[in-house]
């Protein structure tokens, strides 16, 4: 054969330390001109493929802030309306909202500055997206639980004006 295993596995001779010259990698200038040419299209295509991504992620960022949009233009609330907060960190038992609470005044970014039923102020702000409207006025049916702790929390109430009547002698 008289070839190195190194030529048999490479295809080119070996570069040894004591060689007085390099030997060249390709000898051809035409082999040279070709790869270049090949990897300036490679680039070209990588370089399209790049602006595509760019452009559909921009197209879906419009896309999302238009939702946004749409979704925060389309509830506000004015001063003195009733909302619920919408529970965000909701664990097993927590309820969906809590509330309901006042709106004091609205603030910029659709967010809110809103009052508790005994009138405290919350000092933090809440969007838009957190809240929903809550009508005071209608009568919501009780569970039969809270209809029953109701009933006791009277009871209990009666018993301790019962033993705290100055005029009383019992």
């Amino acid at each position: 054969m008289g070839y190195s295993p190194f030529y048999m596995v490479h295809g080119r001779k070996p570069r040894l330390a004591e060689d007085p010259e390099r030997p060249a990698i390709l000898t051809e200038t035409n082999d040279l001109t070709d790869k270049y040419n090949a990897r300036l299209r490679k680039f070209d295509h990588l370089h399209k493929a790049q602006q595509t991504a760019i452009e559909r992620q921009v197209a879906a960022a419009h896309r999302v802030e238009d939702q946004y949009r749409q979704l925060g233009d389309g509830q506000r609330f004015n001063a003195n309306e009733w909302v619920m907060i919408r529970n965000m960190k909701k664990t097993k038992l927590a309820p969906d909202f809590y509330g309901p609470v006042r709106v004091v005044k609205q603030m910029p970014f659709y967010t809110y500055k809103l009052a508790l039923l005994n009138g405290d102020e919350i000092p933090e702000l809440f969007h838009n997206e957190r809240l929903q409207r809550c009508k005071i006025g209608e009568l919501v049916p009780q569970r039969e639980w809270a209809k029953v702790s109701v009933k006791l929390k009277q009871r209990i109430d009666e018993q301790e004006n019962k033993e705290h009547k100055p005029g009383d002698t019992n």
